[in-house]
C-alpha cells in the first residue's frame, strides 16, 4: 500500500493514534474507509483506498494523521465490512429494520436530520450575535459555529449579511478583526469565480471602517482591478 502522499511525521503520528486506540471505529464500504478518530476533538474521516487520499473534518483536513490511523485500523485488519453489514440488512423485513432505524435515531438524537424547520443558517447567526450582549464568552460560542457551520454552509449573500451584526455586537476590537478576518477570506476564496460579490463587499467596506483589510486583501489576492471599483 502506498503511502507516500503523507509525510513522515503524519505517518508516525497516525500510527501512533491508532496504537492507542483512538480510532473510534473503522468501516470499509466500496473502496472507502469511514471512519471516527479521536484527537483535540472527534473527527469524521475518510478514506479513498485507491488513492490513499484522507478527507478529515480536523483542521488541517486532507491526508492528515487521522486518515492515517484509519489505514493502519485497516491494513491491521481492524475494521468492519460495511458491505457485508448492508447485505444483512437487505435479509431483514421491514419492522427489523424500522426498529434498528428507530433505535439509533434516538440514541444518536438525529431527530433535526428528519424535521425541517423555517429557521435559516443566517436567523441561527443573528441570534447567537445577540446573545454576546447577555454573556460574553457567548463570542467563543460564535466564533466556533461561524468557523465550524456557518462558512461551510452559508451563502455568498449571507455571509455579506452577518458583517453589519457582527460589527454591531462584537465589541472587543482584536475579536472583532479575528471574526471579520474569517468573513473577509472566506468571500475572498469565493471571489476568484464570483467577482460580483467582491463588489458588495467593498461598498460595504466604504461603509464600516472596521472592514479596512478588505483592502488589504485586494492586494494580497492581486484582483487590482477592484481597487478602481
Amino acid at each position: 500500500m502506498n503511502d507516500d502522499i503523507y509525510d513522515e511525521m503524519v505517518r508516525e503520528r497516525g500510527r501512533e493514534y491508532f496504537l492507542k486506540n483512538m480510532v473510534k471505529y473503522c468501516v470499509k464500504r466500496g473502496n472507502t474507509l469511514h471512519g471516527t478518530v479521536y484527537g483535540s476533538d472527534k473527527y469524521i474521516t475518510k478514506v479513498d483506498l485507491k488513492t490513499k487520499t484522507g478527507i478529515c473534518t480536523c483542521p488541517y483536513q486532507y491526508n492528515c494523521k487521522h486518515a492515517y490511523a484509519l489505514l493502519e485500523s485497516y491494513k491491521s485488519g481492524k475494521y468492519v465490512d460495511g458491505d457485508e453489514l448492508f447485505l444483512n440488512f437487505s435479509k431483514l423485513d421491514k419492522l427489523e429494520i424500522l426498529k434498528i432505524f428507530e433505535s439509533i435515531i434516538e440514541k444518536h438524537n438525529l431527530w433535526d436530520e428528519f424535521i425541517t424547520e423555517d429557521k435559516t443558517l443566517l436567523d441561527t447567526a443573528k441570534n447567537m450575535l445577540e446573545l454576546t450582549k447577555i454573556e460574553k464568552k457567548n463570542v467563543f460560542t460564535f466564533t466556533s459555529f461561524l468557523r465550524n457551520q456557518f462558512l461551510k454552509n452559508a451563502g455568498n449573500e449571507e455571509l455579506l449579511l452577518i458583517i453589519p451584526d457582527v460589527i454591531k455586537y462584537i465589541q472587543e476590537r482584536k475579536k472583532l478583526e479575528e471574526i471579520l478576518f474569517l468573513i473577509v477570506d472566506e468571500l475572498f476564496e469565493r471571489g476568484k469565480t464570483d467577482k460580483d460579490t467582491l463588489k458588495k463587499l467593498i461598498e460595504l467596506s466604504r461603509k464600516y471602517r472596521e472592514l479596512w483589510m478588505v483592502k488589504d486583501n485586494i492586494l494580497d489576492y492581486e484582483y487590482f482591478e477592484l481597487l478602481e471599483y
